[in-house]
């Protein structure tokens, strides 16, 4: 692979779809965890303003927390479906501002003159929950302003409609805490969104590789082909059947184990690339190779060794049951033919068959083999001759 080419819009598409992903979870997350709050907050408004107001706001948020993870839930069904899922997810950040209005309103329901210190803690617990907000909502680039100005509403209406002498300064101090966690909650979407295009740009980075090795794989198929199988005819190339020859020959001297070869040649065959022309030649000998494979035994080999010549090895096969197989070969290709408009050439062949003696190699083998298959041709063609 000579170079890398990423597709970057699949990446930016992978990386919003990601980041939506990890605010909703985390959202959902906020909503399961959320009780904690809840109570705290409850149980300061139960001092201050009484049980009805807490019990109020209590049911309030328990109904916008439920919500957040009702409308989660659809959004993740929605994208498992691989469905359009932009509505619940507009639905998400329309409870983002919920959920920001129901907390900063815990201040009007637990306000009393009489006990500013727990409007003091209830505003501490907000300026928690607002930070808590500010890594859960980080991820959307809208979630956490949604929240932060739901939340800041209610603050600062109540702040002014009280007209207390710190309001200034509470004021003064919430917005400055806004600022930070706009500014925090940005640098943790820029570095999340750093790591989710990394996390990408590796995924297709392994594509790119597995995909390169696949075709590295098929090329090599493709060379092995070239180099073991006979592109005309289907049947083995000279090179493999030699490879197959020689580990007869290793059988044979470890285990004793016989295996013959035989040698066939089409008769005639120049007659008909002369009268015929060479493609007619061609579909001759896939006519032969065709009817030879389908006579052979599974384990048995077939090879063109040359032009017409081909050779079949049959392992584990004694001479006599090898000079069987061959004449059941000659009587069937005696009966093979292809047309030529309205002519019919039928094809023939010579046989040799040649057993692997036990102090012989290769080359004396096959050679007994090709003398035996001459030797069926001059006694007239289309006959066999098993090797001496």
């Amino acid at each position: 692979m000579g170079h890398t080419e990423f597709n970057e819009a699949a990446i930016a598409v992978r990386v919003q779809a990601e980041q939506l992903r990890v605010f909703r979870d985390r959202w959902m997350r906020g909503a399961q965890t959320s009780p904690l709050g809840l109570l705290f907050i409850g149980w300061v408004i139960h001092l201050s303003a009484g049980w009805q107001r807490a019990a109020t706001w209590t049911g309030l948020m328990v109904i916008i927390e439920l919500s957040v993870f009702w409308i989660g839930q659809r959004h993740r069904q929605a994208e498992a479906a691989h469905a359009d899922a932009r509505r619940w997810t507009r639905a998400l950040l329309a409870t983002c501002v919920a959920a920001g209005l129901g907390w900063g309103s815990s201040v009007w329901f637990g306000w009393s003159q009489s006990h500013f210190m727990l409007y003091v803690i209830n505003l501490c617990v907000l300026v928690g929950i607002a930070g808590i907000s500010t890594m859960i909502a980080a991820p959307h680039p809208y979630a956490n302003a949604l929240f932060s100005v739901g939340l800041m509403l209610p603050l600062l209406a109540h702040i002014t409609w009280v007209n207390s002498i710190v309001a200034l300064q509470i004021m003064s101090g919430w917005a400055v805490m806004s600022v930070v966690h706009m500014l925090v909650a940005g640098d943790h979407r820029r570095e999340l969104v750093r790591q989710l295009d990394a996390t990408e740009r590796n995924r297709q980075l392994v594509d790119l590789l597995m995909q390169a090795r696949a075709e590295q794989q098929r090329s090599a198929e493709r060379l092995k082909n070239l180099v073991n199988v006979d592109q005309l005819t289907g049947a083995f190339t000279r090179r493999y059947i030699f490879e197959h020859l020689e580990r007869q020959v290793a059988n044979l001297k470890r285990h004793g184990t016989p295996a013959s070869i035989i040698m066939l040649d089409l008769d005639h065959f120049k007659m008909v690339n002369d009268q015929y022309g060479h493609p007619v030649g061609d579909r001759a000998l896939i006519a032969v190779a065709l009817a030879v494979t389908g006579q052979l035994r599974e384990g048995d080999l077939l090879a063109r060794v040359g032009g017409e010549e081909f050779l079949v090895l049959l392992p584990m096969t004694s001479q006599s049951d090898a000079l069987l197989m061959a004449e059941r070969l000659r009587a069937m290709l005696q009966q093979t033919a292809i047309t030529e408009g309205d002519e019919i050439i039928t094809l023939p062949a010579s046989f040799g068959v040649a057993e692997l003696r036990p102090d012989e190699d290769i080359s004396n083998w096959y050679r007994r083999a090709d003398v035996a298959m001459y030797q069926a041709k001059r006694r007239g063609r289309n006959s066999l001759f098993g090797a001496l």
